[in-house]
């Protein structure tokens, strides 16, 4: 299927200065689109054309569209004409044109479709709740998707139209970044490092070490429990992340991003979990993290010594732990990856000395994992000492991810096309 100009004939004669417009930006959009992704373009400006908003809405889009589609893939089309219909009962077609002007920016901020999908949600709840800052705010929105999170801009657009419902001068003023609560909100809600910030040299980073290339995409990470997690071979890593210390937030997307490439370079058949409890698999998966990590850290011991720095760095956090077993086991992934750690226990000294002990010969073995897990399971239930699935998953090892892989394994090749 090929889709041509003289296709849309009846509606560019319609309108002439659309024509101009459509020539100059149609062989860069089906560079960048499928036959289809093109058709649905143009249908889109057809329907755009429809609402009867003047043609500067309709070159907008024409123009933006296809930088935005180089950014997110060509199915965000339909999410943003959507975005625009919904848009159109409630605001001018000004607006939606400004809309239609900060998605380049926001897919290349936000780096992700399903993100950018968000962010146009998150477009469509305000202009519903606080209609007049809208404008002000998509005239600003680079240099906020710059310094915040989806999220953060969520909370900030939130408070400022809940603290100025009733005040329209005011609500304008916080919007165009003008009062000091504005401003306020808006260092608050900054994050240490925004993933798109690093995204490059993260890439690198994973290149240099096994010379090949992992997608790595960013992902909401607004609530307590979220954890990073692999996916269809995709790495998917919080959005923004705050330095831990004295471990920049570049270095720990480093620290989070290796662990996960580690599970797959490792890792050659799923772990059965069958008739095992969730608090089983955790035990197991904690050791699956150590045996992948003793691999990584035999190939590059700089990637072992980061992810030593932030384990030994939560180790000392602990104090407030939620339960007692909690620190135990920190102490025990520490002394996992380090065998001259040691502790006051008898059993578990006798247990991690029998993982050093094994390693070397079974590192390729995740049924080692299964067992030795299994082993630590029992240690502690035998004790009446094992923890509810809520705290055992709130451990505190920020760089590891939920261990969905482990138990979801997809075969992964370097070949295989993504």
């Amino acid at each position: 299927m090929s889709v041509k100009l003289e296709d849309y004939e009846d509606f560019l004669s319609d309108v002439p200065a659309i024509r101009d417009v459509l020539e100059g930006t149609f062989h860069e959009a089906a560079r960048t689109m499928s036959p289809t992704g093109l058709e649905n373009y143009l249908n889109g400006a057809k329907a755009l054309c429809n609402l009867g908003r003047g043609n500067d809405l309709v070159v907008t889009y024409l123009q933006e569209m296809p930088l935005v589609v180089k950014e997110c893939g060509e199915d965000i089309i339909e999410d943003c004409l959507t975005a625009a219909m919904k848009l159109s009962s409630m605001t001018s077609g000004e607006v939606i044109m400004l809309m239609f002007q900060s998605l380049p920016s926001a897919a290349r901020n936000l780096g992700d479709a399903q993100l950018l999908r968000g962010y146009l949600t998150f477009i469509h709840q305000f202009a519903s709740t606080a209609a007049r800052g809208l404008r002000p705010m998509l005239n600003h929105i680079d240099q906020l998707l710059t310094k915040l999170t989806l999220s953060g801009l969520r909370r900030w657009a939130t408070f400022g139209a809940q603290a100025y419902r009733r005040d329209f001068d005011n609500l304008v003023t916080y919007f165009n970044l003008e009062s000091a609560d504005s401003k306020a909100m808006l260092q608050k809600e900054r994050r240490g490092v925004l993933f798109v910030r690093i995204q490059r040299k993260l890439n690198f980073y994973l290149r240099a070490l096994w010379g090949r290339d992992f997608f790595v995409r960013p992902t909401g990470a607004d609530y307590t429990d979220f954890r990073p997690y692999i996916e269809h071979r995709i790495l998917h890593v919080p959005d923004a992340v705050d330095n831990v210390g004295d471990v920049s937030g570049l270095d720990l997307y480093r620290a989070t991003a290796g662990h996960m490439a580690s599970h797959m370079c490792y890792s050659t058949a799923p772990i059965s979990a069958e008739q095992l409890s969730p608090a089983q698999m955790f035990f197991i998966g904690m050791l699956e993290d150590a045996r992948v990590e003793y691999e990584a850290g035999m190939e590059f011991p700089g990637l072992k010594k980061l992810w030593m720095s932030l384990i030994t760095m939560d180790e000392e956090n602990q104090e407030k732990a939620e339960h007692e077993t909690m620190p135990v086991l920190l102490h025990i992934a520490h002394m996992l990856m380090d065998e001259t750690v040691t502790i006051d226990d008898e059993q578990i000294t006798a247990f991690v000395k029998k993982f050093h002990n094994e390693i070397q010969a079974r590192q390729d073995d995740n049924q080692f994992s299964w067992h030795m897990g299994m082993e630590l399971f029992h240690l502690f239930a035998d004790r009446k000492a094992v923890p509810s699935l809520r705290i055992l998953e709130r451990i505190a090892i920020p760089y590891r991810d939920d261990n969905r892989y482990v138990w979801e394994f997809e075969e992964f090749d370097f070949n295989t096309e993504y």
